[in-house]
């Protein structure tokens, strides 16, 4: 195997020297190497982001359900899972610790020993090493809660992972919830109610019932959350119950519940290097690594090319997400490698006021510099690459307008109402003589479920 996983790596850089199997000599592009010039924030960000770009490939999600939303319940048994690669041969030694939040993710006014049993740091002990991959790298893993520390109080938590034992060296946050599942809560979803948006738009209704949970004042100490996909960029917030009944707040709304459908995602398969997979074209190999070229997408709106480009896919995706996994001969995700990933969305003319970003769990539901496509007017198209691991993706494309204003999909997606999404309702409870916020339920609707 050994021999053959050679001969077939020469052969691959063999070709790569030929232009007839190089698209980047091609069209006289420059593709970008290990010094790419990756984005990593300053200062502490209270959402999911990459402090180190030599961090790779973050998962975290409850123990065996790598696709399900970061929720734990208090005191319970469930852990999260935490697994990420550092691009190198050699092992560091990391820590971690956990800041708990407001509802809406500010820092909360306890001290850490006011909601940590255990120890208020710890170290990340399990690592491995990639095993046959041309780029080098430690993966590291971390189960959480565990007997070094778990939190005693329900709410918003970020996990913080740091280098060097200095809380200020950070490689890594994370968003995650602690729900105490103290209060029912019923959604259902529906068509939207206003007309323009009956066939783009998906509507979100729910009951929250607290019966035998006090409640003295429930505009003042209930507060909501609804995301869509397990995203906080476009979370519903600061809803009031449009009832008040007997140990129920009924939240029925017409429009303020409403989010853009959308389409299902694009993806793509690099769990082989052998062959092209279906939305593959061609793969390469020269001095900066193997390069992973995707047949050119299409925008998928109505609103461009007087409708050519409307598509409605209709299959199962991972809403967003990604799946780590070879299928060539490895066994474990220590066996995939990482790649260059090519995109190309063909267009007559650029954007005029914005940019567009490849977009998903693989970006951490963010617009990072790395994630940029970029306007060639020789192909008239827009590109861009980012370094991968080998697994099955799902992404889209989404334009971040100047000035600040919401990012947006719908010119390149579409939206249809039939597309699935998952929804999720977390209910947070301030009494007025508490001093955090408590997360006292929890409720997940799919909508095609």
């Amino acid at each position: 195997m050994n021999f053959l996983y050679r001969f077939t790596t020469a052969l691959l850089l063999l070709l790569c020297q030929t232009p007839a199997y190089n698209l980047a000599a091609q069209t006289g592009e420059t593709w970008p190497d290990s010094t790419y010039n990756y984005y990593v924030p300053d200062l502490l960000q209270y959402q999911d982001a990459v402090y180190n770009p030599e961090v790779k490939t973050v998962i975290f999600a409850p123990q065996n359900r790598p696709l399900a939303a970061p929720v734990i319940t208090l005191n319970g048994k469930d852990q999260l899972e935490l697994v990420f690669d550092v691009l190198g041969a050699n092992a560091q030694n990391y820590s971690y610790t956990i800041e708990q939040c407001t509802w809406n993710w500010q820092p909360s006014v306890l001290d850490p020993f006011d909601y940590i049993d255990g120890f208020t740091r710890d170290d990340i002990t399990n690592y491995r090493y990639a095993f046959n991959t041309y780029q080098s790298y430690v993966q590291y893993r971390l189960l959480f809660p565990n007997n070094s520390m778990r939190p005693t109080k329900s709410g918003n938590y970020l996990l913080k992972v740091y280098a060097n034992d200095n809380p200020d060296d950070l490689l890594l946050t994370r968003r995650f919830m602690v729900s105490e599942n103290q209060l029912t809560v019923m959604p259902v979803l529906l068509t939207s109610g206003i007309t323009q948006y009956f066939n783009t738009h998906q509507r979100i209704n729910f009951t929250v019932g607290y019966n035998g949970f006090q409640v003295n004042n429930a505009l003042e100490e209930i507060k909501v959350a609804v995301l869509q996909n397990n995203r906080w960029d476009n979370a519903i917030t600061n809803l009031q119950p449009v009832f008040i009944r007997r140990n129920e707040l009924v939240y029925n709304y017409i429009d303020q519940t409403l989010f853009e459908a959308g389409n299902e995602f694009r993806f793509f398969d690099t769990r082989t290097l052998r062959m092209n997979t279906e939305r593959v074209r061609n793969i390469t190999r020269d001095s900066t690594g193997c390069h992973v070229y995707l047949a050119p997408d299409a925008p998928r709106s109505p609103e461009l090319d007087n409708g050519r480009f409307m598509v409605r896919l209709n299959y199962v995706d991972m809403n967003g997400k990604f799946q780590i996994g070879i299928t060539d001969w490895g066994f474990t995700n220590l066996d995939a490698d990482y790649t260059w990933v090519h995109f190309e969305l063909p267009m007559e003319k650029p954007i005029p006021d914005g940019n567009i970003y490849i977009f998903g769990a693989l970006s951490d539901w963010n617009t990072l510099p790395q994630f940029q496509m970029h306007y060639n007017p020789k192909t008239k198209s827009y590109r861009g690459a980012a370094y991968l691991k080998q697994g099955l993706y799902d992404y889209q494309y989404v334009i971040k307008r100047d000035g600040g204003a919401p990012l947006t999909s719908s010119l390149l997606e579409g939206n249809f109402i039939s597309t699935e999404n998952d929804y999720s309702i977390l209910v947070y409870f301030h009494a007025f003589n508490s001093r955090y916020d408590r997360l006292v339920g929890y409720s997940y609707i799919n909508s095609r479920r």
